[in-house]
């Protein structure tokens, strides 16, 4: 295939999104106002969108039951989309982060029906919410909420089935339970913990990121999500004290990432799209952020192509081009060694074999 000389490069990996999702000011609103044929629809546009940004194989992280049908049947679909593995609705507890996607556990016995049931709808993913979440009205991000048994069965289900796990960690214990799981990859990693007053703040704690470490399990540092608001307050005339708190965490947050690079944690792309001002055609803000943060070139495309198949456990398929490997590829036109918003605007996607956008010469 002659592209003119534009560079070839495996297909990008998102290994964290929320199809069902808007992406946009009110994500959840969003989401209540639709029934599941329009969350399915939605995930399909959405997919879609992922795929001709260059995103050949997306993980969602989190979805109703009823999305697993595109497992069962990708006819569903009218238009290509990437390769997906389905986490189906994320198991929690109830009242817990994204309880209503309806993976309420209460017992181990309900953790067990759980993976069965994920198992038998197309599920090819397990996520746990180890912690609450900013999303999730009375969800506390610092809290806790599986004991240790229960993450390390739900670590052992996983493998039984041959899925990858997936925890969603912000709370700082929740980070040092999974890691002892054995989780394959850990999401967020914020270290929260409450502050004077209450308030939410980011606290690194080395003896957890050595723990982390020392269990070899992937870190998703979702650096990229809901920037767009933050650089609407950088620019602004004036700001509260909450809204410097905030840019104030953005920071910590670049520092955490440099801590953990530091100590040679393997990191994966995911830019949980779908989530506030999270769009599912800028894969590339992520790789942008993780290169400003201290990742080089190299290494940030290693995060969203071997590093990411490795994580998900398709690295015998996908992340590489070579023989035998699934032809996943996208052309840039930027040298992405270099320039940190090279991925922005894929001119060529192939996945599967089958040209998605541009053309190429077969030679």
């Amino acid at each position: 295939m002659d592209l003119g000389g534009r560079r070839l490069l495996p297909g990008l990996i998102n290994t964290h999104v929320h199809l069902e999702f808007s992406g946009e000011a009110d994500p959840l609103s969003d989401y209540y106002a639709e029934d599941d044929a329009e969350h399915l629809m939605r995930a399909i546009t959405n997919a879609h969108t992922l795929l001709e940004s260059g995103v050949t194989t997306a993980r969602d992280c989190g979805s109703g039951w009823s999305m697993l049908a595109l497992s069962r049947r990708p006819d569903l679909s009218p238009i290509p989309l990437p390769r997906l593995l389905l986490s189906g609705p994320p198991i929690t507890v109830p009242k817990g982060h994204l309880h209503f996607m309806h993976g309420l556990v209460t017992s181990d016995e309900d953790i067990r029906a759980h993976v069965s049931r994920l198992a038998l709808e197309g599920g090819r993913s397990v996520k746990v919410m180890a912690s609450g979440g900013g999303m999730t009205p009375g969800s506390d991000p610092a809290q806790t909420m599986f004991s240790q048994g229960s993450l390390d069965l739900i670590a052992s289900l996983a493998r039984e089935h041959g899925y990858p796990s997936v925890s969603h960690v912000l709370a700082s214990e929740s980070i040092r339970l999974s890691a002892r799981a054995g989780i394959d990859s850990l999401e967020h990693c914020a270290f929260h913990v409450h502050g004077a007053g209450g308030r939410l703040e980011r606290h690194y704690d080395a003896d957890i990121a050595q723990e982390v470490r020392d269990a070899g399990v992937h870190v998703m540092p979702n650096l990229s999500t809901a920037t767009h608001p933050l650089d609407r307050l950088r620019e602004a005339a004036r700001r509260s004290a909450d809204e410097d708190h905030a840019l104030y965490q953005f920071d910590v947050m670049l520092e955490t990432f440099r801590r953990l690079q530091g100590l040679g944690i393997p990191f994966t792309c995911g830019s949980d799209a779908g989530v506030r001002e999270t769009h599912f055609d800028e894969t590339w803000r992520e790789i942008m952020w993780t290169m400003r943060a201290g990742l080089s070139g190299a290494e940030a495309i290693r995060s969203a192509t071997t590093g990411a198949a490795a994580a998900i456990g398709l690295a015998h398929e996908i992340g590489k081009i070579a023989p035998g490997y699934s032809a996943d590829l996208i052309a840039v036109d930027a040298d992405p060694l270099e320039q940190e918003d090279a991925f922005r605007a894929p001119s060529f996607v192939m996945a599967r074999g089958g040209i998605v956008r541009g053309e190429g010469r077969a030679v």
